[in-house]
């Protein structure tokens, strides 16, 4: 390869391996490789695979629904997302989350985009800094029964298929104590003692529930690492 300055270089092979040029067109800019423009090409490939790769591994439940939906209309949302966010750096899985915009944004089905949203969720939630707030965790409303099927997938009971249409409600959390995800399927309890934690204070707009079944399900976020001591006290100190 001919010598240009490093900036060029970098820019050039960035451009190749986000398929924005083909491996000739590098070569015409920064020389041509010893190895043949054949072999020069393959580092595409290798991003190519390993984008895809990444965007399989992290958003697994949400392709297996969109395969059953239609393998085709799944195969085009992957292609045309990795053309659309190409790999800007060093680090894997930021370069994939915004798939779970891109398929509500492209025509998949509910059930699918709400896969993908409880995939980058969970995420949020095992990457959260520690808090004694409750900004480490996240309620999702779904419309299907999205945490079963994601546990049937992940634990090889099911390649195939979709989640039953349920409404369901579940709240997702790092256990504070194992580092282990914690999913839970929240009563208004339990939500209540949530916005406890934020507001700081009862007030009249919170749903009418017992003070003592808000006390049971704070100490049970609390045992299941869900919610800090701090939390907890804040909590009993507005019963």
């Amino acid at each position: 390869m001919s010598h240009v300055p490093l900036d060029d270089f970098l820019a050039q092979m960035a451009a190749m391996l986000a398929g924005q040029q083909s491996a000739a067109q590098c070569e015409a800019a920064i020389g041509t490789s010893p190895s043949g423009t054949a072999r020069f090409a393959v580092y595409r490939t290798l991003v190519e695979r390993q984008h895809r790769g990444v965007l399989e591994s992290f958003f697994h439940g949400a392709l297996v629904a969109a395969r059953c939906w239609d393998a085709a209309r799944c195969e085009r949302l992957q292609l045309d997302f990795m053309q659309a966010y190409p790999p800007t750096g060093w680090a894997p899985i930021p370069m994939v989350l915004p798939f779970a915009d891109f398929v509500e944004s492209h025509g998949a089905p509910t059930d699918v985009i709400e896969l993908a949203d409880f995939a980058r969720a969970r995420h949020d939630v095992m990457s959260a800094a520690p808090s004694d707030g409750i900004e480490g965790l996240a309620v999702r409303h779904y419309s299907h029964a999205i945490g079963e099927f994601i546990n049937d997938v992940e634990r090889d009971k099911t390649a195939t298929g979709r989640p039953r249409p349920e409404p369901t409600v579940v709240l997702l959390g790092r256990n504070r104590n194992s580092s282990s995800l914690v999913l839970v399927s929240p009563s208004l309890p339990t939500l209540v003692a949530l916005q406890l934690v934020e507001d700081r204070v009862w007030s009249d707009e919170l749903p009418v529930v017992d003070h003592a079944h808000v006390a049971h399900e704070a100490a049970f976020l609390y045992d299941h690492g869900l919610l800090s001591a701090a939390a907890l006290a804040v909590i009993q100190g507005c019963l």
